[in-house]
């Protein structure tokens, strides 16, 4: 008897082995793809992180540009006159883009005709400094033929605005270079 139960008593002995080591491979196959499915979700998390501190940076600049007196983005018009002498600067709406809660992007085109060139920068620099600014987006500088440190400016400048309407940026009047042409043409 004692044999027969040894052989019994080792038999389940190898029996509980042998399902220790299915049990162990089942897990180690489990855990390699659950390690695969965390990874994956560590990833988009990280993803969604970086997506967050974007949007909060956004939201922090938005909650910025609300608290300004003057949501409305300075006249051009004005600027170049202020800023560059013996000129007037020519303004075509280029572009004009919705943005989120009622904010507006406007793109104008400024053209200054025989302006020194060397005022240029000093009007840049202002149109940079208002509060909300204007960003340079384009430029083109064509020298003159007349004088030395003249010519012809085209630059795209965009600036975002609240409850910006036309009148504000001197968009859809005639400005008075255009005015002039016009009358010339009328007279002739």
């Amino acid at each position: 008897m004692k044999p027969k139960a040894l052989i019994m008593l080792q038999a389940c002995a190898l029996a509980a082995f042998l399902a220790g080591m299915l049990a162990a491979v089942t897990t180690l196959r489990q855990n390699m793809e659950l390690r695969g499915k965390i990874r994956n979700k560590i990833e988009t998390l990280n993803q969604l992180t970086a997506i967050q501190q974007t949007r909060d940076r956004h939201q922090a600049a938005l909650r910025v540009f609300e608290g300004l007196s003057n949501a409305q983005p300075v006249s051009l018009a004005s600027m170049g006159r202020a800023i560059l002498t013996n000129t007037t600067p020519e303004i075509r709406e280029r572009e004009t883009r919705n943005l989120a809660a009622g904010w507006t992007l406007w793109q104008m085109e400024v053209v200054f005709n025989d302006v020194e060139l060397d005022q240029v920068p000093g009007f840049l620099q202002m149109a940079a400094t208002q509060r909300p600014p204007w960003r340079l987006v384009e430029c083109m500088l064509a020298s003159s033929r007349k004088a030395d440190g003249w010519g012809r400016v085209v630059l795209v400048m965009e600036a975002a605005g609240k409850h910006v309407g036309r009148e504000v940026l001197n968009v859809g009047r005639q400005q008075p270079v255009e005015k002039a042409r016009e009358e010339s043409n009328v007279k002739r």
